[in-house]
């Protein structure tokens, strides 16, 4: 099955996670022909089509699946900003490689990251951000227009409901956002401590008091956030978007329910578009959307016992 774009270069961003071969339809109906364990799958976001892939050797194979594996992990612990820059260093943004992009770069990189924009509201706050008036962004300029764009009146009004002074939390002011709005209720001083440590941009500094009155962006960089014990609306932003902020209840992840019982005891909730890659009226059939639905491997056990 071809990736999930016209050029045979795929991001590892694209890639959610790695599969052995028992777990693909495909290369079970090759068994007679080649050994499952040399096989493997790419499993990418989205309604893309899988990549089925066959190595040389089983040896290979356990090689290509943990490399990969751990490239997926790794774009996957990035916070914001990391992400950020690989979008835009990684020729999909910047075609050119010149280190600047053009507003055309721009849309198309946003584009690619599903943010949603009005052109002409964009482009305003493009050339805000086009210190130079150079007709492109570069570096800073870049992130500030992001920043710009994506900025969410409502974050921005929760934050500012929880700091003394709009400019930070404090760890007594993050733990009680994480008591009263996010319901951790058994939320202790090192767990607040702990998501600083980890959301919290390592260069991010607070501004100097009346600073903004002046005009000036003067950061302490010696006194970051993190050994403050504070969290900037950066990191707060970014600890929103982490798994840690996820409404998903992390108890549920792992099988806790009672799965002993026969199927027909079971309610099973789906429609006929889960089990569809392509269109309704002539596109293939596959269980991947069960499996996705399932939670993943379980949910390949369950229906390779019902298929």
């Amino acid at each position: 099955m071809p990736p999930p774009a016209s050029s045979l270069a795929v991001s590892i961003s694209d890639v959610d996670t790695i599969r052995k071969g028992h777990d693909s339809e495909l290369l079970r109906s090759l068994a007679e022909d080649l050994p499952l364990e040399q096989g493997f799958t790419v499993v990418f976001h989205g309604r893309a089509s899988n990549l089925d892939l066959v190595a040389n050797s089983v040896e290979e194979a356990q090689i290509w699946m943990r490399g990969l594996q751990l490239l997926v992990d790794l774009v996957t612990s990035m916070d914001h900003q990391e992400r950020l820059d690989q979008y835009r260093q990684d020729g999909r943004g910047d075609k050119n490689q010149d280190g600047k992009m053009t507003f055309q770069e721009v849309q198309r990189l946003l584009h690619l990251m599903n943010v949603e924009m009005d052109q002409e509201y964009a482009f305003s706050l493009f050339q805000e951000a086009d210190m130079s008036q150079s007709g492109s962004l570069e570096g800073e300029e870049f992130v500030q227009f992001y920043k710009a764009l994506t900025k969410r009146a409502e974050v921005q009004e929760l934050f500012e409901s929880f700091s003394a002074d709009g400019q930070k939390l404090t760890l007594l002011e993050f733990l009680d956002f994480l008591r009263e709005e996010q319901k951790e209720r058994d939320c202790t001083s090192d767990l607040a401590l702990e998501l600083i440590d980890r959301y919290e941009p390592s260069d991010s500094g607070l501004v100097k008091p009346g600073a903004r009155k002046l005009g000036m962006r003067v950061r302490l960089f010696h006194l970051t956030g993190k050994l403050r014990h504070v969290l900037s609306m950066d990191g707060f932003l970014s600890y929103l978007c982490s798994k840690d902020g996820d409404i998903f209840n992390p108890a549920c992840l792992p099988i806790y329910q009672d799965m002993t019982q026969p199927l027909n005891h079971y309610f099973i909730c789906s429609s006929h578009n889960t089990y569809l890659v392509g269109d309704q009226l002539c596109g293939q059939s596959s269980v991947e959307g069960y499996i996705r639905c399932s939670g993943g491997r379980e949910g390949v056990q369950l229906m390779r016992g019902t298929m």
